[in-house]
């Protein structure tokens, strides 16, 4: 579960040192070092691939380690790693050293992918999978908010694109996978730690987010999914405001419950889009490569959204769009359990879901008492749901034919846009 973020940086920095001679100072913001960003991107993109990949690789991981394991656990113990990560970092908040988390999380991400790389067997593999985690979702969390801190007017462009490279990565991910799948999979893992190691200027973004009296960055983003991707928001509000600062509250309540909800659904429901389309693909008579391949088709759809479809209906509010989208993306998934039509179902699917997760932020922080904490509950929901819904997926539809997973999703499609209508009718 990667996705697209919007932040807003908060540019006014003020000296509050004690002494006779503390005077304010001029409004300030810390900037980002150039090798520092170049080095972000090129992790993103490794993240990206890494994260995508997964889904696609579970005919070849089913091959490598026997049908006797139920191999969809691989995903759900990468986004708990990345869920622990954001629970964690926000938890610590500035008792954290931020400055030194950057190159600590590479280093976690780029030893995970090596163990996985190395496993002998599937426990194995899975443990190491949970600490590559980690160390994605706290890259995906520091990253995201040492952008939305270190450009200035700037931030919102960079925070997008950003996780514009993190989408190019999760296009790329199921073609790698299929491309090195019928030699051994594992050598996907071991590529991306080998490609996370000159990405160590990274570490130079600790400096943005351990800036004196950086103001916490009020992000508002969507997934990798995930998918959603993921993170990056709940790093600059719970690392900010999980602290205890002036006894601020999350704005959490019933009017709180119905974006939940819909963010903790849909952004599992993504997330199991990218992971079993390519099991489905292999039961409908395609290869194990080419269904591999194809499955990229659908995070192509989300990458092509993104940038379309939100400029066709940009006059819309939210509540009328929020349903529609997930109205259509119900209607490419029902088509995807018609034979032979997944393969452009899915894409179809991307198209029409890609701008519900950046829609249903940007309401909440819209309505919120106390947008960036909103925010933050909100990605955590949407990072547990990447957690548990594929796994309920699999349990559902994992073992059945081909047309039973397509009807899995489409159901979880179903109870999303049940929620979004609740939601609709409870903010009128």
């Amino acid at each position: 579960m990667t996705e697209l973020r919007r932040a807003e940086s908060t540019p006014a920095l003020v000296d509050t040192a004690p002494g006779p001679a503390a005077e304010e100072e001029p409004a300030a913001t810390p900037v980002m070092a150039g090798s520092a960003a170049v080095s972000a991107f090129c992790v993103f993109l490794v993240l990206g691939v890494l994260t995508a990949s997964l889904g696609a690789s579970l005919p070849f991981l089913r091959e490598r380690f026997g049908a006797e394991h139920e191999v969809g656990r691989v995903v759900s113990a990468y986004n708990l790693g990345a869920l622990a990560a954001t629970v964690c970092i926000g938890l610590l908040g500035r008792r954290l050293n931020v400055r030194a988390a950057p190159p600590v999380l590479l280093a976690v991400f780029a030893a995970g992918a090596a163990g996985m790389a190395a496993s002998p067997g599937w426990t194995a593999y899975l443990c190491c999978a949970a600490v590559t985690g980690i160390g994605y979702g706290g890259l995906a969390l520091t990253l995201n908010t040492a952008f939305a801190r270190g450009f200035a007017g700037n931030s919102v462009v960079m925070v997008n694109r950003l996780n514009a490279v993190f989408g190019i990565g999760a296009m790329l991910g199921p073609l790698a996978a299929g491309a090195v799948g019928h030699t051994d999979i594992r050598l996907l893992a071991l590529a991306a730690a080998v490609c996370a190691l000159p990405c160590f200027l990274v570490g130079r973004a600790g400096a943005v987010l351990a800036a004196p009296g950086a103001a916490p960055g009020a992000a508002t983003g969507a997934d990798g999914d995930a998918g959603g991707t993921t993170g990056g928001d709940a790093g600059g509000d719970a690392g900010g405001d999980a602290d205890g600062r002036g006894g601020q509250r999350a704005w959490i309540g019933l009017e709180l419950l119905p974006f939940l909800l819909v963010g903790l659904v849909y952004a599992g429901m993504e997330t199991s889009i990218g992971t079993w389309q390519s099991t489905q693909l292999v039961r409908d008579g395609w290869s194990t490569q080419a269904a591999t391949t194809a499955a990229s088709g659908f995070w192509a759809g989300m990458a092509v959204g993104r940038l379309v479809v939100p400029q066709l209906t940009r006059r819309l509010p939210g509540r009328t769009t929020l349903p529609a989208y997930l109205a259509a993306g119900l209607g490419a998934l029902a088509l995807a359990a018609v034979p032979h039509l997944a393969v452009v179902a899915y894409p179809l699917a991307g198209l029409a879901l890609a701008p519900v997760l950046p829609t249903l932020i940007a309401w909440v922080s819209g309505v919120a008492a106390v947008p960036q904490q909103a925010t933050s509950v909100l990605t955590l929901c949407c990072m547990l749901g990447n957690a548990v819904v594929p796994a309920v997926v699999g349990a559902l539809g994992g073992s059945g034919g081909a047309v039973v997973i397509p009807l899995v999703l489409a159901g979880a499609c179903l109870l999303c846009l049940g929620l979004a209508l609740w939601l609709r009718a409870a903010r009128r």
